[in-house]
């Protein structure tokens, strides 16, 4: 491993976009796979027995998640801090890939072949005479790998490859490799035999199996075919989150004392004993300690709340996306003064004052949103085309293991990294007679289905609600961002296409500067809002890159393509999208030739 290259990483970023099994370049300029999180515990300090334990510290709860991924708990990814020598103790473990390097002496070329242990820089010792005193040529990594879509990850072989065209022949070759003015097309030529050729990067190869995330693991059986992908491509890992907004108890009117009992590692220990008088004493004691002024009686009729919450938990993210959606329509989470500000606010809006843009009146419900807590999980990835996520496979390509139907007490690999943020956003629900006029009129297009395959299992009818709802936050999303103080990047959607109901919410939650400077809630206003929705509805009857953006057609596989979408109408950082910049199209708001448009 990578152990003599320490390069700072953003939180958030363990998730995505350098979660597990992710390529990154290090500070030394080295390319390192993120390591799997079983590594992470051997690289956790030790601490004094009797404290409360480390991934215990570390652990985040989120009821909902925690039954849709079938895990125990969250672990969020360590801080560092001021002290060096302690910030040792707490490194994410990375791998150097690829492991195949070229001298970059013009005279050389030469391939080599280095350890996933060596975390030297690269030197050719073979251009080299050992008596020289001139230093040997430094190496460089290639910047091709190969991916699967499942996710396994291996070094091209070079010469595998060039020996296998027809007309060759060659018992000890000698291959060496020189790059060209296109990164994915080096050239490569055998000294022993003469043979010589430019890669095809459209060459298949049968996938080998290899997961370089789990150090010492052994290859998997694959039948995917495996695609050459430069490193640095966004293709090479496309992250799999899941992510929910926390939805508090109505009917707590300590919400200090509620967040204190899920999150502080202490309490949350207490509170998983038994009911008896010493154990509520105990929590009663260390909650005063922080500063939480409670009794016994409020002890226990939030330990019952927080009990039967526990109880109906969702078992998809459908259901989840439902109560996401009726709190965030709910007058239940109100401002409070309170010792602690909860972690959900929703002001519901007079829908009859957004009446002024086209848009608006096609609206049934408007919710500001001050305040939202966002856990995220990293659940597994996918490489070369993005698929939707699946918690079972995902955590098999995390550990290495199938996941069990029941972990064992305190095992210490019930748990997948995870981080919770706070933010900020804008709720808009569409009307739903007017969505399902629009939908039952564009049944059966063959463009907008090819796209609406991006959405969620379900109907088609549901599937056409999901395709309007994501290019209407697409839309909302980049006329939002140069008024809201924040960049686009740091914006983030979430679709709702549930029962009869189609709307998104527009929120950020970068937890960063970019994400804490408050100004998405106060575009909420009627005449702001309807003037970001004019604007939206404007920025869809056109594109720069007309008629070739308008008139594109879906992909030869129609996964989900985008057509009707470019960088210059619709397309947002990937960041903010949940489904990849996939699943767009301008033609449903106003319309294209036969398409009926939402706002005709």
């Amino acid at each position: 491993m990578v152990s003599r290259s320490v390069t700072p990483l953003r939180r958030a970023h363990v998730i995505a976009p350098f979660g597990p099994g992710a390529l990154l370049l290090t500070r030394d300029r080295v390319s390192a796979v993120v390591c799997a999180p079983a590594t992470w515990l051997k690289s956790l300090p030790k601490r004094p027995s009797g404290s409360v334990p480390v991934l215990d510290e570390l652990t985040i709860n989120d009821t909902n998640l925690q039954a849709a991924t079938g895990v125990a708990r969250f672990v969020m990814p360590w801080p560092s801090g001021s002290n060096p020598k302690k910030d040792r103790d707490w490194l994410l473990p990375a791998a150097r890939f690829p492991l195949v390097e070229a001298c970059s002496n013009p005279k050389c070329f030469r391939l080599i072949y280095r350890s996933p242990a060596d975390a030297s820089p690269g030197r050719c010792n073979a251009c080299t005479p050992p008596s020289s005193k001139r230093r040997s040529w430094p190496t460089f990594q290639t910047a091709l790998v190969l991916a699967c879509p499942a996710g396994h990850l291996d070094d091209i072989d070079w010469v595998g490859w060039l020996h296998a065209l027809p007309g060759s022949s060659c018992r000890a070759p000698d291959v060496r490799y020189r790059v060209s003015d296109v990164a994915d097309r080096p050239y490569l030529n055998c000294e022993s035999c003469s043979r010589s050729a430019q890669f095809d990067p459209n060459t298949t190869f049968r996938c080998t199996g290899a997961r370089p995330w789990l150090p010492h693991s052994e290859p998997e059986t694959c039948t995917h075919c495996a695609r050459p992908l430069e490193r640095t491509s966004t293709a090479a890992y496309y992250a799999w989150q899941l992510s929910s907004l926390t939805i508090p108890l109505a009917d707590a009117d300590n919400p200090a004392l509620l967040h204190a009992l899920t999150e502080n590692a202490t309490l949350r220990t207490l509170s998983r004993l038994t009911r008896r008088t010493e154990v509520i004493e105990k929590i009663v004691e260390t909650a005063e300690r922080l500063g939480i002024h409670t009794d016994a009686a409020e002890v226990t009729r939030h330990l019952k709340a927080i009990q039967s919450g526990r109880v109906s938990v969702p078992r998809h993210v459908q259901e989840l996306r439902t109560r996401e959606l009726n709190a965030l329509l709910s007058s239940d989470h109100p401002r409070r003064i309170t010792a602690r500000l909860p972690d959900l606010i929703v002001e519901p809006q007079d829908i009859g004052k957004f009446q002024h843009s086209r848009l608006g009146r096609c609206l049934a419900a408007v919710s500001l949103v001050p305040r939202l807590r966002e856990t995220r999980v990293c659940v597994g990835f996918c490489r070369v085309e993005p698929i939707a996520p699946d918690p079972e496979i995902g955590y098999a390509q995390l550990w290495g293991k199938p996941r069990p139907k029941d972990f064992a007490k305190d095992s210490p690999d019930d748990w997948l990294p995870g981080y919770q943020v706070f933010g900020e956003g804008i709720l808009l629900l569409l009307e739903p007679v007017a969505v399902a006029r629009w939908a039952g009129r564009v049944a059966g297009d063959s463009r907008l289905a090819a796209a609406a395959r991006a959405a969620p299992p379900g109907p088609e009818s549901q599937r056409l609600r999901w395709l309007l709802a994501h290019t209407l936050a697409h839309l909302v999303m980049r006329a939002a961002a140069p008024h809201a103080g924040y960049p686009l990047p740091s914006l983030r959607e979430r679709i709702f296409a549930v029962d009869e109901r189609t709307g998104f919410l527009v929120y950020t939650a970068s937890g960063d500067l970019h994400g804490t400077l408050g100004g998405l809630v106060e575009l909420g206003t009627p005449g702001q809002l309807s003037d970001i929705l004019e604007a939206a509805v404007d920025a869809a009857s056109w594109c720069a890159t007309d008629p070739v953006c308008g008139e594109d057609a879906p992909g030869p596989r129609g996964s989900g393509s985008a057509p009707g979408a470019c960088h210059h109408c619709l397309l947002v950082p990937e960041t903010s999208c949940e489904a990849f910049n996939r699943g767009l199209d301008r033609a449903v708001l106003n319309g294209h030739d036969d398409i009926p448009g939402f706002l005709g």
